[in-house]
């Protein structure tokens, strides 16, 4: 009868220890392939606001819509008179903004502008714009109104 050595029965037990904990791990893998957080994730808010708008010629008023129409309205006009109102456009928010666009919705034969700011300015947060809006009247026309209005998106878009 042959005698068997004691470290080959230990050799085959760790070989069956090592594949029963390979085992449980790809069971266990299976088993929690996947995870479920709960919670609010918050990197940053964005909140452009039109504000402090002030007529700097007669016969023009200026009012703000919340948050990004300006209104502009004209009395007693003379035609080929050039009418300014000055008004800011501030970013409240934590994460830089800036204006997608600005539209005009005008009357027909009259034209308007803004300056101080643009299409693809870029607006720091706490950071405040100056800016203005001037249209001139046209012959025949003695009063109007029109918006501006400002499209804000985020600075790397």
């Amino acid at each position: 009868m042959r005698k068997r050595n004691r470290f080959a029965r230990l050799g085959i037990l760790s070989i069956a220890l090592l594949l029963s904990l390979c085992v449980m791990g790809i069971g266990y893998a299976a088993w929690t392939d996947t995870v479920s957080i709960y919670g609010t994730v918050e990197t940053g808010r964005w909140v452009a606001v039109l504000s402090e708008p002030v007529a700097i010629s007669q016969n023009i008023t200026l009012s703000v819509a919340p948050p990004d129409t300006l209104t502009v309205s004209v009395g007693n006009a003379q035609a080929g008179t050039k009418y300014t109102g000055s008004f800011k456009v501030n970013n409240t928010g934590t994460v830089p903004i800036k204006i997608g666009s600005i539209v005009f919705d005008l009357p027909p034969n009259v034209t308007a502008s803004v300056s101080g700011v643009s299409a693809d300015d870029q607006i720091d947060p706490g950071e405040t714009k100056s800016a203005g809006v001037s249209t001139s009247t046209p012959i025949g026309c003695e009063s109007y109104d029109f918006t501006v209005t400002f499209t804000f998106v985020l600075w790397n878009e």
